[in-house]
């Protein structure tokens, strides 16, 4: 059983439509896949289409992505003028994917492991998350 991993990386600015094109870019050259999960998915089910630059981009005001690499996957939650990203996924014997795909983005100011729910409260408490 694989153990859930998470972080919020939090960004000097607000995301917006130009700043999210060059993250997803950055992904796409970096890992093997990258899918945007598409809104009203049918029975429950999530769809997903395969970003392959960065004008295939749904545009919407919660983007979801999942970059894969290999057998592995993170799902990365973005909210268009918000300053933070959320992202989800699984730990592994080195640095959990959720976490990887954070590291290298430019004006990162923070990444807080979801497990700081006192950093997480007063985040909230902010209203930056």
């Amino acid at each position: 059983m694989h153990n859930r991993s998470g972080f919020v990386a939090l960004f000097e600015e607000p995301l917006e439509r130009e700043r999210i094109e060059a993250i997803v870019t950055h992904w796409i050259v970096r890992y093997e896949r990258v899918e945007q999960a598409l809104p009203g998915g049918e029975g429950g089910g999530m769809a997903t289409m395969e970003i392959r630059v960065a004008s295939d981009i749904f545009w919407e005001e919660y983007p979801q992505f999942r970059i894969a690499e290999g057998d592995t996957f993170a799902w990365a939650y973005l909210a268009i003028s918000r300053k933070s990203v959320e992202t989800t996924g699984f730990s592994t014997s080195g640095i959990p994917l959720s976490l990887e795909i954070l590291l290298e983005l430019p004006r990162l100011c923070e990444i807080i492991d979801e497990k700081n729910e006192e950093r997480l409260a007063q985040l909230e408490k902010q209203g930056v998350l």
